[in-house]
């Protein structure tokens, strides 16, 4: 899958979660969340560098494809310090990071939901 075809698969992955057609859930690794699918699941994190990766991961568990942004390059591309050729970092940092934020506001508000279910049956 090329890099083009990966910005597809956010693009998409965005509409639907801003949409809250996914159903998001809290990985078991810190700052990484999981969408699964019948043959494929998503998931995305933040990196330690303050990025932010998406990973496809296929039905026996290897990651078939990933994209990743890096704030060092989105710095750096604002500054002009990247060569036109090496894409609009910024832009793919930021719908990275409102996956991540939407992911995360997801499994917030079905964690918060369950908790006032629980309360309001005692």
């Amino acid at each position: 899958m090329t890099g083009t075809r990966m910005d597809e698969v956010v693009n998409e992955i965005l509409r639907l979660s801003r949409a809250g057609k996914l159903k998001w859930e809290k990985s078991i690794r810190k700052n990484e969340y999981r969408v699964a699918f019948p043959d494929m699941s998503f998931i995305i994190k933040q990196t330690e560098s303050g990025g932010y990766q998406l990973d496809l991961i296929g039905d026996t568990g290897q990651v078939i494809s990933s994209l990743d942004s890096n704030p060092d390059d989105v710095l750096a591309e604002r500054l002009g310090d990247l060569a036109p050729k090496a894409g609009d970092f910024s832009s793919q940092h930021k719908e990275l990071e409102a996956i991540y934020l939407t992911a995360e506001s997801y499994v917030r508000e079905v964690g918060i939901t369950k908790a006032l279910e629980v309360l309001r049956k005692t």
